[in-house]
């Protein structure tokens, strides 16, 4: 009988242990960006198989998992559902100036869903000639109950034309709307008495003491801040004289219509350029900003405490709508203007790091379902000079989370070496004896 070889016997095990451990520290070494990694999944046809080429805006209501994109082509607000990615109905057929020759005046344009209250959902619409509705959605949000609030924006001491209403708001606690008229000269805001349609106030954005010059560079995406409980606007300029000036966004009291705060980003310490649109809120009061300008070093992620902080999301510019999932603390942004061509972009809210996928010509809108981790982002007709890569007659894209890879973070790789020396040792001793 041979003889054991104890001294063999305790290197392999040594060995095998020191492998064991560094291939155990493998499998949980950290990623790199806690954000998922996002595919093209599926198409989903406009209303009756027709044509969405004309649109503009949307949103996600994560308690039905129904998307909502203000459709200029088919004349109101397609509704359709993440759970079944298929469509579902319209809402507000033909009570909007539709497709027209110029944006200036066409709707629906801007969208706004209100968290739930009393009386159920509020949906606010812009559109074009200077108004906006506002619906009450029935409790399935497929419909809604009675005739919409109808107000008009153009008052006495507004510019002439003043054109469509873009970006709305709703603020729960006052029941007040805030509009954008982003196509007048100056663009305006409007607070306006969601109860009875009354117009509370119209701030010029004129350049007057306390208010930005944006003269005719518009107004873009307004929202209601629910941790700070006030409205924000994204302004692509605060000073139309300044041929340098990157634009940033301000805060609106939801009860007087008054400017609190001005967060100039370059105040802020923005070098270059930027011209903000897109504007949603993150975790806590953060909110991420499209700079719609390709030129700009990338987005934004403002951080509204004190007189403000911003972090710098390179890699994505040229955006316009921007989305967040709270389930993944993941930002989106569809980017039209891309150096390179439109993408979207998939923006982890912590490291602002940024995975790219392809766009389509003239993507502008795009929302997230937090239930399904599904993005909508909605394409215009395919042409020959402007191939769309998801479908030929404009369709809304489907994109979700991919599964995984094998492949291992950078951060693992001297991690697994290791292993694999240890290993390869175990091997040269077993040989030796």
């Amino acid at each position: 009988m041979a003889k054991p070889n104890i001294l063999g016997s305790r290197l392999g095990w040594k060995a095998s242990l020191l492998a064991g451990a560094c291939l155990a520290a493998c499998a949980f070494a950290a990623p790199a960006s806690a954000s998922p990694t996002y595919a093209f999944q599926q198409t989903i046809a406009g209303p009756g198989g027709r044509s969405i080429s004309g649109y503009d805006l949307s949103v996600f209501d994560p308690s039905n998992q129904l998307y909502y994109l203000t459709d200029r082509t088919n004349n109101g607000i397609d509704v359709y559902s993440a759970a079944t990615n298929s469509y579902v109905t319209q809402i507000g057929a033909g009570l909007f100036t539709g497709a027209t020759s110029s944006n200036d005046n066409a709707g629906p344009n801007g969208l706004y869903l209100s968290n739930t209250t009393a009386g159920g959902k509020i949906l606010v619409a812009g559109n074009g000639a200077s108004n906006l509705l506002a619906f009450n959605l029935n409790a399935a949000g497929t419909a809604a109950t009675g005739a919409p609030l109808t107000v008009s924006t153009a008052v006495v001491g507004t510019p002439s034309p003043q054109n469509r209403v873009d970006g709305v708001a709703y603020a729960p606690g006052p029941k007040t709307i805030l509009a954008a008229n982003n196509a007048s000269n100056p663009g305006y805001l409007t607070l306006v008495d969601a109860v009875t349609g009354t117009v509370l106030k119209s701030l010029l954005l004129n350049g007057q003491p306390g208010t930005p010059n944006v003269a005719d560079q518009g107004v873009e995406a307004t929202i209601f801040n629910t941790a700070r409980n006030t409205f924000f606007v994204a302004v692509p300029t605060l000073n139309a004289a300044s041929a340098t000036d990157p634009g940033g966004v301000i805060e609106v009291d939801p009860t007087s219509g008054s400017i609190i705060m001005t967060y100039s980003f370059a105040s802020l310490g923005l070098a270059g350029t930027c011209s903000p649109t897109g504007l949603v809120q993150g975790a806590g009061a953060a909110m991420f900003v499209a700079c719609s300008d390709p030129g700009a070093t990338g987005s934004i992620l403002l951080d509204p405490a004190g007189t403000g902080s911003i972090r710098i999301a390179s890699g994505i510019r040229g955006g316009d709508q921007t989305a967040y999932d709270p389930t993944n603390n993941t930002f989106f942004e569809a980017a039209r203007f891309q150096p390179g061509g439109p993408v979207i972009g998939v923006i982890d809210a912590s490291t602002l790091a940024v995975q790219l996928l392809p766009g389509a010509d003239n993507i502008h809108s795009i929302a997230v379902d937090p239930v399904s981790n599904e993005v909508f982002v909605a394409t215009s007709r395919n042409s020959a000079t402007k191939p769309n890569p998801y479908c030929t007659n404009g369709c809304i894209a489907v994109f979700s989370t991919a599964a995984a890879t094998a492949v291992p973070e950078p951060g693992s790789l001297p991690v697994m070496a290791a292993g694999f020396i240890g290993l390869l040792g175990l091997a040269w001793m077993r040989c030796r004896v």
